[in-house]
């Protein structure tokens, strides 16, 4: 990236305050990172060494979860709080075993849903990033976006990656989540009873 220090109005991103987003894409080896995220990234390193293997190992996680998922026959995937897109993306791995894939990619960062958004330009109606926060499920999947709303409302994986809302966090409706209750309330969007 570029090291313009001037705030985006229309993107909404200050290369200036680091984001969880780009230092995650640092420690992957991306180049889609500011100043501010790699000196807030070498300072966790200080106190976290592991800090850059463990978000390599989260990410073959996330590439062998999704193949095992796809493998498994399911077809829809909801990846949330999906980061700085970073090669193989979820809808490459499960479309590469499930051709009619569907991926709703969900972040709440403005420059995650950018890259995000120029990546999946010109790609197939069934990927798609959208807006969302991870601590509010029920607000991604209710109502669905009319783009996806015949996908999302239907059996399918949540690859929550490495991101937990902790529980004393609140989201905008004021309500926290644990990892678990994300997924159980996501579930219960998607699953009949």
């Amino acid at each position: 990236m570029t090291a313009d220090p001037t705030t985006s109005p229309t993107s909404g991103v200050d290369p200036n305050t680091p984001s969880i987003a780009r230092v995650y894409d640092y420690y992957l080896g991306g180049k889609d990172n500011f100043a501010a995220d790699r000196e807030l990234a070498e300072q966790v390193l200080k106190v976290a060494p592991n800090a850059r293997a463990t978000a390599r190992a989260n990410r073959n996680f996330l590439v062998r979860v999704t193949e095992a998922v796809a493998m498994a026959g399911i077809r829809q995937f909801v990846d949330l709080g999906t980061g700085i897109p970073t090669s193989p993306n979820v809808h490459e791995v499960a479309q590469q075993i499930k051709p009619c894939a569907h991926v709703a990619y969900v972040d709440n960062d403005p420059i995650v849903l950018s890259h995000a958004r120029a990546l999946l330009a010109g790609t197939r109606s069934d990927v798609i990033a959208m807006e969302g926060d991870l601590r509010a499920p029920e607000q991604i999947l209710d109502p669905p976006p009319a783009a996806c709303a015949h996908q999302l409302h239907s059996a399918g994986g949540d690859l929550p990656g490495g991101h937990a809302a902790p529980a004393d966090r609140r989201g905008p409706a004021g309500v926290g989540y644990s990892s678990v209750q994300v997924m159980e309330v996501m579930h219960s969007l998607v699953l009949p009873s």
